[in-house]
């Protein structure tokens, strides 16, 4: 066998197991989840006392032909007295071929009044996916071949379910963003999308009248792949501009910064890399955001620190 076909077969090897790893968590990857918490977790929907909308593009394993891209969209408000908080959130995924999109409508209910200490918010999402495959650029044996004569789309309905209790100096969540399972593949084939379960918590502890230290965590865990930990932490300076790094538990490290220009905008970007083969690969992932409030600031359940 020469040096050619060996490299070749190299590299082939290695692209199957890094999508049977990938079959295991569907859900598209975010550093930057404290600047869009709603995309994983109903319960936010109005948290933030105003009109907030939020746009965030990720850039994955740069450097790579087909790497994933990943674009979120989204949008919530309290009514009705801060009691309801409703919102939506969209997202375009594309790695390869292969696409996805979704459109999610939230509604959350924030309790009055708190429960032995704790303010309570649950949410509920109802909305619709879809994937798509597009064959038309690749390089087959059979150009006739139907399958590379138009992309191929197919879409589902599915709905969510999230749960957050706060304190003024910390909080913890839990959801369930995808509940109904879907198959993800070429016509009904291949991976199906299973539940995935978030669980997150985070802490303010304020050193000064001017300092915050943020604290914050994400694990994720889906049925057939190991757990995902996200560890990280912020310092913020006169809630103005911070600096943070995040690990994620033996998989990458990253670094963000955050800017409040004014009342109303604030921008983002975050940067994480690898931690195995794929660190000589690519040149990290990263991430841009921006996000713009409108209304006066009437917190629903929670101190605006945390997000």
């Amino acid at each position: 066998m020469t040096r050619v076909k060996m490299k070749q077969y190299g590299v082939g090897l290695f692209l199957l197991g890094v999508s049977l790893a990938a079959a295991g968590q569907q859900d598209a990857q975010l550093s930057m989840y404290l600047r869009n918490p709603l995309q994983f977790n109903s319960a936010h929907a109005g948290s933030n006392g105003l009109l907030r909308t939020t746009l965030i593009h990720r850039a994955q394993w740069v450097g790579w032909e087909g790497a994933p891209r990943t674009q979120w969209i989204s949008a919530h408000t309290p009514v009705l007295r801060n009691r309801i908080g409703v919102g939506f959130t969209g997202l375009t995924d594309r790695s390869g071929t292969r696409g996805h999109r979704e459109f999610m409508s939230h509604i959350a209910y924030h309790f009055p009044k708190p429960i032995k200490g704790f303010r309570l918010s649950t949410g509920l999402s109802l909305g619709v996916q879809s994937n798509w495959f597009d064959f038309t650029n690749l390089h087959a044996y059979d150009p006739g071949d139907p399958i590379q004569a138009a992309p191929y789309r197919e879409a589902a309905f599915n709905a969510g379910f999230g749960a957050m209790a706060f304190k003024d100096e910390y909080y913890v969540g839990f959801s369930v963003p995808h509940l109904i399972e879907q198959p993800m593949g070429f016509q009904g084939t291949g991976p199906v999308q299973r539940r995935h379960y978030y669980l997150t918590a985070g802490y303010v502890l304020s050193v000064n009248s001017v300092i915050d230290f943020r604290a914050s965590s994400l694990v994720r865990k889906v049925y057939g792949a190991p757990m995902t930990v996200d560890v990280g932490g912020e310092v913020w300076m006169d809630d103005f501009i911070s600096v943070g790094a995040m690990l994620r538990w033996r998989e990458g490290i990253g670094f963000q910064v955050s800017y409040r220009h004014d009342a109303a905008w604030r921008f983002y970007y975050a940067v994480d890399m690898p931690l195995n083969g794929l660190m000589n690969r690519n040149f990290g992932s990263h991430e841009i955001g921006i996000s713009w409030d409108f209304g006066p600031m009437r917190p629903a359940f929670q101190s605006p620190r945390f997000f």
